[in-house]
């Protein structure tokens, strides 16, 4: 769109403005991680879904655009779109948050901030599906959210280690799977 409107525009800054502020929260948090700064460092797993979140951010970040295809907003779907980043930015906070006893071990850690950070990711999952029901776009991404909604309620559920790291692999591949088609696209 060449000249978009003043309320896409601020949808728009108020979208990346939100989503930038959990970039900057996880990078802190890896930063601290790389510098050996957080003691206890977290878990494999634990850094795993941190990187992964970064890069579903980054990756939602890039999408940012299509916000400027939309020609008429109403107050609704402003907030709709901005729930989004909400999300996210809450499931950073949450997975970024520090040990607090000394004694819990990163697996322990890592557990007790599960049930919370992937409720967050389910329902960011399913904001996405609703953007695609609202926006008339339903396909792949929207069929690859639904399974990560599930996945992500099962993991917000489960405290299996085994579970978590399939459900990290699931989660990559539904992160990466699309990514061909969006760079080549966009």
């Amino acid at each position: 769109m060449d000249n978009p409107n003043p309320a896409t525009l601020l949808t728009a800054i108020m979208f990346v403005t939100i989503l930038a502020i959990a970039i900057g929260n996880l990078l802190m948090a890896c930063a601290e991680v790389t510098g050996g700064i957080r003691r206890p460092p977290p878990s494999r797993l634990h850094l795993s879904w941190m990187v992964l979140l970064l890069v579903a951010m980054l990756n939602l970040f890039w999408e940012t655009t299509v916000i400027l295809d939309v020609p008429d907003w109403t107050f609704l779907d402003f907030l709709y779109v901005i729930l989004g980043p909400m999300f996210l930015l809450f499931a950073s906070s949450v997975i970024i948050a520090p040990a607090t006893a000394e004694s819990a071990s990163p697996e322990e850690h890592y557990f007790g901030l599960s049930g919370h950070f992937f409720t967050m990711l389910a329902v960011h999952e399913a904001w996405l599906v609703g953007l695609d029901v609202r926006f008339d776009s339903l396909g792949l991404d929207s069929l690859i959210s639904v399974v990560l909604l599930v996945l992500f309620a099962l993991l917000a559920l489960s405290k299996n280690h085994r579970i978590h790291i399939a459900g990290n692999v699931i989660a990559w591949a539904g992160i990466i799977a699309p990514l061909p088609l969006q760079l080549g696209g966009t």
